[in-house]
C-alpha cells in the first residue's frame, strides 16, 4: 500500500512538472538553428493565432509595413496539412523571375516546397477551403535564420 502511493505521488509529481515546466513552446524564429519546415510550421501556428508579431517574426523584412493586411478580423482557423518535398522548379524561377533576382540572395540559401493548408474564413481577403500554395525560404548566410519571403500559387 505504502509503495503504491509512493509511486502514485512520484508520477503526479513528475507529471506536475512536465506540463508546468517541461512542455513549452520555443521562442518565435529567435536562431539559426531552426529549419525551414519549423518556419511554416510556426508561421501557420502564429497566423490561427492571429500573432502579428510572431507571424512577422517568420517573415523577411519587406513584409514588416504598417499597411500589410493580413486579414486576421476575417480568419476563423487556418491549419497546415502538409509539407511537400523541395521544389526545385519553384527555386529556380524565385531566382530568375521573383525576388531572388533582385535581393542577391544565393542559390545554395534558397529552399521552397509545396505547401496545402486549410482555412475558413469570413471575408473576401483570404479564402475558405483548402489550398496549396508555394513557400520560398531564404537566409543570408550560415548564421541567419531561415525566413520565408515569397508565397503563391504559381
Amino acid at each position: 500500500m505504502k509503495k503504491a502511493l509512493v509511486i502514485l505521488v512520484l508520477a503526479t509529481l513528475f507529471l506536475f512538472a512536465l506540463i508546468k515546466g517541461g512542455i513549452e513552446n520555443p521562442p518565435a524564429n529567435t536562431d539559426s538553428s531552426q529549419r525551414p519546415r519549423q518556419v511554416i510550421e510556426n508561421y501557420f501556428k502564429f497566423y490561427n493565432e492571429k500573432n502579428r508579431q510572431g507571424l512577422l517574426s517568420t517573415l523577411t523584412q519587406w513584409h514588416n509595413k504598417p499597411n500589410m493586411v493580413f486579414g486576421f478580423k476575417d480568419l476563423i482557423f487556418m491549419k497546415l496539412l502538409s509539407i511537400g518535398n523541395d521544389d526545385l522548379t519553384e527555386v529556380n524561377a524565385y531566382l530568375g523571375y521573383g525576388r531572388g533576382r533582385i535581393n542577391g540572395i544565393k542559390p545554395n540559401n534558397v529552399v521552397a516546397y509545396k505547401v496545402t493548408y486549410i482555412s475558413l474564413c469570413r471575408g473576401y481577403l483570404l479564402p475558405s477551403g483548402i489550398q496549396t500554395e508555394d513557400f520560398v525560404l531564404i537566409k543570408e548566410n550560415n548564421h541567419t535564420p531561415w525566413l520565408i519571403d515569397d508565397m503563391g500559387q504559381g
